[in-house]
């Protein structure tokens, strides 16, 4: 079936293309009579404005880019879901640009969006797009928002979530339940999780408990790297009463070697994740930090509009952390006595 023109819908409605041309567009110039008139057109012929002919009309292309490493990670849905709630309520669409998850990045590819102007901003939420390609875009005044990013400068439109206050309230849990010898499996240099590692740090401090080198061992936010250093830090003659995973699957891990060693869970062990993706459905259910990633993406997207129409004030913050939340779950309790240690 043929796509209704304006100038189709003119002649039904009885009145000029550019009344028709106003009314799709919200623009003043038609009366309230006229407006409901050429609305009802509209619907009866299933119009549907044209997203190139509204992208000359306004300027600008009604389309945000968002990068993402791919569609399939725990945390990735809700975040596009947040992203396009925002956006569908904005009046604009998203376009999903996977990046993988490998070494290499392929800027031109993403650069190509702009100069086609098929997008008029973008989102990044993969850490695959260096904080360099967002400083470029930046500068040549495409509003960019970055999601997480590898590191975090002050130049560059931010939304994260408040990863340190989380890590601190989890680790604070943990001693409260009486733990003193807390093992901590983080993920490695990027500003996510530096900040994860300076939240139980603090804690620690707080607590006046030292931070034993040997208990803090580094991951990859993967499962097996969750495995490999529980199972390092389990294997020790004074191995910890709790371990601190920096993300879920890394805890996911944790909790498996801990099966594997035939330790008690949490009788022997207690176990705790960040970002409460993969939580719910371990066994025991694990203890955690929820991040609100639907939020995330939805702060990011108004972020981003609020630029794109200027009408972000100085007073704005450009680097927002969305609150987090303690889940706490059947896999903390109080450490067992050094005689009691359970081998099932």
């Amino acid at each position: 079936m043929p796509r209704p023109t304006i100038a189709e819908i003119a002649r039904r409605a009885r009145v000029s293309k550019m009344t028709v041309s106003r009314v799709i567009n919200d623009r003043p110039g038609a009366s309230p009579k006229l407006r409901v008139r050429v609305q009802k057109v509209v619907e009866q012929m299933g119009y549907v404005p044209s997203a190139v002919a509204r992208s000359l009309s306004k300027g600008r292309s009604d389309v945000i880019g968002m990068f993402v490493p791919d569609v399939i990670s725990e945390w990735i849905t809700p975040l596009i879901l947040g992203v396009g709630e925002a956006a569908a309520a904005l009046g604009f669409q998203i376009l999903l640009c996977t990046t993988g998850r490998g070494e290499a990045f392929a800027p031109n590819a993403h650069e190509l969006l702009i100069r086609s102007e098929l997008v008029s901003g973008l989102i990044a939420a993969s850490w695959r797009v260096p904080i360099t390609f967002a400083q470029q875009m930046a500068w040549h005044g495409t509003p960019i928002v970055m999601i997480d990013g590898f590191i975090r400068p002050k130049d560059v439109l931010w939304v994260s979530a408040a990863d340190r206050l989380g890590a601190c309230e989890v680790t604070q849990h943990l001693i409260a339940q009486g733990h003193q010898r807390i093992g901590f499996i983080g993920g490695g240099e990027s500003y996510l999780a530096q900040q994860r590692l300076a939240g139980f740090l603090e804690a620690l401090a707080e607590a006046g408990l030292k931070a034993q080198k040997s208990f803090i061992l580094q991951g990859n936010f993967t499962r097996e790297s969750g495995y490999a250093c529980a199972a390092r830090l389990l294997s020790r003659a004074d191995p910890p009463t709790a371990i601190f995973a920096a993300n879920d699957p890394m805890g996911v891990g944790a909790l498996q070697a801990a099966h594997d060693l035939r330790l008690a869970l949490p009788k022997d062990l207690s176990v705790v994740g960040f970002d409460d993706t993969l939580a719910a459905g371990t066994y025991p259910p694990l203890t955690t930090v929820a991040r609100d990633y639907k939020e995330m993406g939805r702060t990011a997207m108004r972020l981003l509009v609020e630029r794109l129409n200027d009408e972000a004030q100085p007073a704005t913050p450009a680097q927002i952390d969305v609150p987090i939340r303690l889940v706490v779950r059947q896999s903390t309790a109080p450490p067992p006595t050094r005689t009691h240690r359970t081998r099932r």
